[in-house]
């Protein structure tokens, strides 16, 4: 078995794989992503149409529209709140502003002045049913980023503790799993060294089978 070092770009290769494995047996929790409900649910969608049609009896020309990618919900809430993502223990009743971004419907289209560029900005109340759906998700996710780099720094410590791959699959063999596959191989070769020294002798013999002959002769005649 060949020796294998734990070089830096090993230790990377192991960590990153260890992050893809963490990542795949805890998915993230997915937010909100119908902009589109939520616009509807607070009465949006009918308040633009409303508007289309009073600007025009006013002003005999149609409301300058856009196209909108995004509906922004954004809500000021306090410290305290159950699931501000700033941090729950934060009683100061200091009032955080918080805000997501959905996505809305290919051809969905506001008033210029709702909107900036692709996204129309909301405000909601921090008791609003998406926001606080998009805050729990949030902070589960936070939480799984924290456990994540717990994770991988635990492993880089441990990992500093060897100078080979060998020492450490020893030491962990499920490691294994995280471990380049070539890196794998190397380590199971064979590591013929006793081969390599018979063969070397072979040649010195062949080499030099006159020199051994005049050392011989050399000794049985002894010194004058």
């Amino acid at each position: 078995m060949k020796t294998v070092r734990l070089s830096r770009q090993l230790k990377w290769d192991i960590t990153k794989a260890a992050e893809k494995k963490f990542d795949n047996a805890n998915p993230q929790q997915q937010l909100p992503d119908d902009g589109y409900a939520v616009v509807t649910r607070l009465g949006i969608v009918d308040k633009i149409e409303a508007t289309k049609k009073m600007f025009t009896s006013i002003w005999s020309t149609e409301l300058p529209m856009r196209d909108v990618d995004y509906v922004k919900i954004e809500a000021d809430i306090p410290g305290d709140h159950p699931h501000n993502p700033y941090g729950a223990d934060d009683d100061s009743g200091m009032q955080r502003e918080v805000c997501y971004k959905l996505n809305l419907p290919s051809g969905f289209r506001a008033p210029q002045f709702l909107s900036y560029y692709e996204t129309m900005t909301v405000p909601v109340l921090h008791t609003d049913p998406t926001l606080i759906e998009c805050m729990i998700a949030d902070n589960y996710n936070e939480d799984l980023r924290k456990k994540r780099r717990d994770h991988t720094l635990k492993l880089d410590v441990v990992m500093d503790r060897f100078s080979t791959l060998n020492q450490l699959l020893k030491a962990a063999p499920y490691v294994k799993d995280l471990v380049p596959q070539e890196k794998i191989t190397k380590m199971h070769e064979v590591d013929d060294r006793s081969g390599r020294r018979a063969a070397l002798a072979e040649i010195a013999n062949d080499e030099l089978q006159e020199l051994r002959e005049t050392l011989l002769e050399d000794a049985l005649l002894g010194d004058d």
